[in-house]
């Protein structure tokens, strides 16, 4: 049965009556919602709407069914956005899956990730009670734990109600650079070297190929000298291209029918080691956030096993995002016990299926 609460008590007493519950927002991370037979679903659909908008003070709050289109409407009319870049916003994605699977684009470089950005939550917990974590006070640090725990859990531990996200002003000029390199060593070694500067990038993609792909933003007096200064530091081999490739990738149009996107959080010395796996199994991939992030499409034709093997040997963990399989989570997971104790305490009867 598939519930569609309309109020915040409506979906607190749903979740009261339903002895095993999924949660599901656009279905855009449709790995993470695929449906479960003879399993109550509830979705976010009608709890949606802004809540509170406050400019001067770069917050917004937010029911959780509110689309990323309409938070991006709206700050617009201010002139302002969300850095972290979240994905999906012309298939519906919500801000509410958004924040559950704990997504973040190829912008997050600059100013940090979805979490950063999550000043405040409202949950249901699994006894069906409404609590609410941090504040729309940036200075407000009370509860500032429950933002955190919840983004990123997939529905597994409450159900995501409201948020409240800083914002920022939104730049007025973009600039897009690339450069072809040899290959991916001497990729990495020039994003090194970006990444220890003071330069300040938007984003910085690395292909399995080794083209570099930058993204500065600003006033167009400030990315111009950003270019230049980039130019002097390497060397005149860049090129400038549109812009229309960094929202191309965030509405993860590049992910062919049949293939499955994968990401997978890692560190920049664990790149080339991963690398030559994939190369070894010939799996599309790409390289976010100066190589602190695997984009991984893995063909639908190749057992996903595969791949969390390959993760578990390099001691990584991903996530299927697209697609279905057994699991969602692979390679190296979150403690058994950790997850026990955290489930103890926010859902005991174990009310939330989420992604596993």
């Amino acid at each position: 049965m598939l519930h569609t609460p309309q109020t915040l008590d409506e979906a607190a007493q749903c979740v009261r009556e339903c002895s095993r519950l999924q949660i599901v927002g656009a279905s855009t991370k449709s790995a993470l919602t695929q449906p479960i037979d003879e399993l109550d679903r509830l979705s976010t659909a009608a709890l949606a709407g802004i809540v509170d908008y406050q400019p001067g003070e770069f917050l917004i709050t937010a029911l959780a069914g509110t689309t990323l289109r309409e938070l991006d409407e709206t700050l617009a009319t201010q002139g302002q956005y969300l850095p972290f870049d979240p994905p999906c916003s012309e298939h519906g994605a919500t801000i509410g899956g958004t924040v559950a699977a704990n997504l973040s684009g190829s912008g997050r470089l600059k100013y940090g990730g979805l979490r950063d950005f999550l000043m405040g939550v409202r949950v249901i917990d699994g006894l069906g009670n409404i609590a609410t974590g941090g504040g729309r006070v940036v200075k407000n640090a009370a509860g500032y734990d429950l933002p955190k725990l919840v983004a990123g859990c997939c529905g597994s531990l409450a159900l995501i109600v409201e948020v409240t996200l800083k914002v920022f002003p939104r730049a007025t000029h973009e600039l897009t650079l690339v450069r072809m390199t040899t290959g991916l060593e001497e990729a990495m070694g020039t994003c090194q070297q970006l990444s220890v500067s003071p330069l300040e990038i938007t984003a910085l993609d690395i292909s399995q190929a080794g083209l570099i792909e930058v993204l500065l933003t600003g006033t167009e007096a400030s990315t111009i000298a950003s270019r230049d200064r980039l130019l002097a530091m390497t060397d005149s081999s860049w090129q400038t291209v549109d812009n229309d490739r960094w929202h191309h990738r965030r509405q993860w149009n590049d992910v062919d029918a049949g293939e499955r996107l994968v990401r997978v959080p890692l560190a920049p010395s664990q790149l080339t080691a991963l690398d030559a796996s994939l190369n070894e199994l010939r799996v599309p991939r790409r390289y976010g956030a100066a190589g602190n992030v695997a984009w991984i499409r893995w063909p639908a034709s190749q057992p996903i096993r595969t791949l969390d093997e390959t993760l578990l040997h390099h001691r990584l963990g991903g996530t299927l995002l697209t697609g279905t399989a057994a699991r969602c989570r692979l390679g190296r997971r979150p403690s058994p016990e950790l997850m026990r104790r955290l489930q103890q305490a926010m859902d005991p009867h174990k009310r939330f299926v989420g992604a596993g």
